[in-house]
């Protein structure tokens, strides 16, 4: 007996023809070889329409004319039977098969009717059914293309592409063919492709658009599926159904950027994203917006022109005289005593319009480190400000003996260490500047080889240190390799490797030393890291903690100093008098966006309940509904599309990741549904954690009314409670995954943060909570900011390195070293923060801390050239 098949595609397996069409084929043979059925030729339109009007049933019970044909051959014949408007019943036609059938003989009805079934199940072409317009379209291509089709064979196909009913349910199917890949959602890979699909590598067909059954086939689509087959479709385009997937999300996510975005002048979209005419298109904008910008820099030079002859007063000596004796009679009533810096300026002003000479004026160091923190933003517009006689300024050779006023190299300095005791004198208060952090963070470079014609030494190569460059040198001989040149080489510096001292009491913030490497591993950062402790113990500095990101180095590098309570979060000093332990910590900011990158991916799962990212999608799009469409109040107002679509760049932005993970979400979350609370609870925990570490002001907790970031006040503050809290959460949330059933490995890790987050948050909150302690144990310390402990100041020190390239963001070993002298001496300027984190609200005036104003600085000194 055949086994019976269970319905699978009800909307593809009939067709019914529209209401009083006459049935063009009196009879149509269809066959059953599996080998026979593959594409060796696009059909015809007649074909095609065939293809689709006939379908295949089972006949238990033969008729007299269909056991007259069969016994004229062994094999069971095909019957097919025909009716029409003149002849209602139908009349038998058999035909033989080449393979072996089964004994009860399949039979083809073809009426105008009545409904007609097929055992292939084709998608099912409803009249307004997008792949009809599909085949549509390709008919009306196909038709340029060939003059013999006519306008009668594009009707018989789209006659059969009609809606239809749905088959019985006690149809039994001898044969079961593969459906493909014909769901609605593929329509638009379709047009796209044109109905061919390409491999990876873009030459061979992979799959093609079936015009005749309406969905797209692999190209080794074994069409006849086997009657065990519990799948409607073959291996081959089951597999090729999760291409289909990933092409229609690169579509999605293709189109979600608008093309006009794309061709802004301002767009950050690169070129080679960019096609031809979209390449034309900025082109055209950048060259709008030049002419723009011309036109108004025309319009101002004539006003200012027209505003200088008829209202400009032109001085003469007596009136020059004149003025300077006002100025410095009311002197001291234009600036108050709290603005020093603007009255300090005032003065020098005065004093340099009364020189005769340029070069006999004596800068103020004030007015020294304010004209390089001008000359390093940009160097045209100091010497068109100098130039132009409004100001008196510095020239260009005096900036250039204190950026220079020592060698700048790679590795440990004695100058430099000269400079940090320097500025540690005018730090305040003086007995609390010896308690400092380390941070320690590389930034990738421009590979490049200057020579110094001072010191006779190429510039550009990898330089760890002696110690690391003689095992490096070693491991290089005895590595085994086909290239002799290879064996004694030095590899060119991809990397610079920075540690910077930051003062935990104080506004210090000092790059202490750099190292050029090609890469860097944690054994050689061991080395390093207590030779920056070593040389900081023998200035009388004590080091309290070390600050890093979590990168696969620096985890190493913390693990090669042993693992407490399974974690390496400290190690004792060995050149402290009482082994006083270092403490180690995640960067903050980087912590927070790991976790919010973790959460962004899929779902996670914790006490019974789902942590979804789509719960935030939610959020902002009723919040964008109720900005667009409705007045008042948003719940989140800060919530916009780069929060939630994120892209390689918005990654990085660590105000964006605070934004999502706040208590403003976590409370509109909650008014969501029950739902959504476990949601909730994950963002505060992260809001509260975050801000335990972001203490970096005395009144900004006050004033957004936030608890967690006031300062710490003594060792009994409630946040260390409340981290102790967290710990136990991430422990129950563990458990919790671990004693779930019926999945694997795999699928509990992503169920949780990621191992790396997770670590991190345990590292931080085991030094922290040893590290408060500690630091009110020392004498004269009533308050404390987390902030302190973050690496932020390194992170705006790369920025200004990058920014002193202007265009070209990745300087060479020597343009870093060059711009590490200059920064040094612009400390408190460069380094100086804009809001938290690197990035925020920008500050409304600029003026110098009042603990630098009379800070010297040192310069070079000169060589005198004698006379012969």
């Amino acid at each position: 007996m055949p086994r019976k098949f269970r319905k699978t595609n009800p909307k593809g397996l009939t067709k019914k023809l529209r209401d009083g069409k006459k049935c063009t084929k009196e009879a149509a043979i269809l066959e059953l070889n599996g080998s026979d059925l593959h594409h060796k030729s696009l059909p015809t339109p007649l074909e095609k329409a065939s293809a689709t009007m006939i379908s295949v049933g089972t006949q238990t019970e033969p008729s007299p004319v269909m056991e007259s044909a069969s016994t004229q051959t062994d094999k069971p014949p095909i019957l097919i039977s025909v009716a029409t408007e003149t002849n209602p019943s139908p009349v038998m036609v058999s035909t033989s098969t080449e393979t072996d059938q089964p004994a009860i003989s399949p039979s083809i009805h073809i009426q105008t009717d009545s409904v007609m079934t097929i055992s292939n199940p084709i998608v099912s072409t409803e009249g307004n059914h997008p792949l009809r317009q599909a085949a549509v379209g390709h008919l009306e291509h196909a038709s340029d293309n060939e003059e013999s089709e006519s306008e009668e064979d594009k009707d018989d196909v789209l006659d059969c592409l009609t809606p239809v009913r749905p088959v019985q349910q006690d149809v039994q199917f001898e044969e079961m063919f593969c459906e493909g890949n014909g769901d609605e959602m593929f329509l638009p890979l379709v047009k796209k492709h044109k109905g061919i699909f390409k491999d990876h590598s873009g030459k061979n067909t992979a799959a093609y658009f079936d015009q005749c059954y309406l969905t797209i086939r692999h190209v080794r689509c074994q069409w006849k599926l086997l009657v065990t087959s519990r799948s409607t479709r073959c291996i081959q385009c089951r597999a090729y159904r999760h291409v289909l997937r990933s092409g229609l999300d690169r579509l999605k996510k293709s189109q979600d950027t608008d093309s006009s975005m794309k061709c802004d002048p301002d767009s950050h979209v690169n070129y080679r994203y960019l096609d031809t005419p979209e390449k034309y298109e900025r082109l055209q904008n950048m060259h709008k917006l030049i002419r723009k910008q011309s036109q108004q820099i025309g319009k101002l030079q004539q006003s200012l022109d027209k505003f200088i002859k008829t209202d400009g007063i032109a001085f003469d000596d007596n009136m020059n005289k004149d003025f300077l004796h006002i100025m410095n009679e009311n002197t001291s009533t234009v600036l108050s005593a709290e603005e020093k810096f603007k009255s300090l300026f005032w003065q020098q002003q005065m004093k340099a319009s009364l020189c005769r000479s340029k070069n006999g004026t004596r800068w103020h160091p004030a007015i020294i480190r304010w004209c390089l923190y001008l000359h390093h933003r940009s160097s045209g517009a100091y010497n068109t400000l100098r130039d132009s006689g409004v100001l008196a300024l510095p020239s260009d050779r005096t900036l250039r003996d204190y950026r220079h006023f020592a060698p700048s190299s790679t590795g440990f300095s004695r100058d430099t260490d000269m400079q940090l005791l320097e500025n540690l004198k005018q730090q305040k208060p003086t007995d609390l500047a010896k308690y400092v952090t380390i941070i320690l963070d590389e930034m990738y470079i421009k590979e490049g080889l200057v020579f110094n014609k001072h010191s006779g030494e190429m510039i550009g190569f990898s330089d760890l240190g002696e110690v690391n460059e003689l095992l490096a040198q070693y491991e290089r001989l005895y590595k085994p390799t086909d290239a002799a040149d290879e064996l004694c080489s030095r590899p060119l510096a991809k990397c610079v490797l920075t540690f910077m001292i930051r003062g935990i009491f104080t506004k210090m913030q000092f790059v202490y030393a750099q190292f050029s490497a090609a890469s860097t591993k944690g054994s050689d950062q061991f080395a390093l890291l207590w030779k920056v402790i070593e040389r900081l113990t023998l200035l009388d500095l004590e080091v309290i903690a070390v600050t890093c990101d979590g990168a696969s180095n620096n985890r190493k590098l913390f693990e090669l100093h042993g693992v407490v309570n399974g974690v390496p979060y400290k190690t004792a000093n060995v050149y402290s008098e009482g082994n006083e332990n270092i403490y180690f910590l995640r960067d903050p900011p980087h912590l927070i966006k790991t976790v919010r990158n973790c959460f962004s991916r899929g779902k996670l799962w914790c006490n019974g309940q789902c942590i979804d990212w789509k719960l935030i999608v939610q959020l902002y799009n009723q919040n964008a509904g109720a900005q667009t469409s409705t007045p008042g109040l948003c719940l989140v107002p800060k919530l916009k599309r780069e929060h939630i679509y994120l892209n390689s760049f918005s990654k990085m932005r660590v105000d964006l990741a605070t934004q999502v993970l706040s208590t403003t979400v976590s409370k509109a979350l909650i008014l969501l549904g029950d739902h959504a609370q476990e949601t909730a609870k994950f963002v505060q925990k992260m809001d509260n954690f975050f801000d335990c570490f972001n203490v970096s002001s005395f009144s900004k907790g006050k004033l957004q009314r936030k608890p967690f970031l006031q300062p710490y006040r003594g060792e009994s503050d409630f946040r260390l409670t409340f981290l102790q809290e967290l710990v136990s959460y991430l422990d129950k949330w563990k458990e919790s995954v671990d004693a779930r059933e019926g999945f694997d490995g795999e699928a509990k890790k992503r169920m949780r943060l990621s191992w790396e987050s997770e670590e991190g948050i345990r590292i931080n909150v085991s030094s922290f909570l040893e590290l408060v302690p500690r630091i009110f144990n020392i004498r004269g310390v009533t308050c404390f900011l987390s902030e302190k402990l973050s690496q932020d100041p390194l992170e705006k020190f790369f920025g200004c390195q990058r920014q002193a390239g202007r265009t070209n963001e990745n300087p060479t070993v020597a343009e870093f070293l060059k711009n590490t002298q200059n920064l040094r001496v612009i400390n408190s300027i460069s380094l100086a923060k804009i809001g938290g984190n690197c990035r925020g609200t920008k500050r409304k005036s600029y003026d110098l801390e009042s603990t630098e104003i009379d800070m010297p600085i040192q310069k070079r000194k000169r060589k005198r050239r004698h006379s012969k």
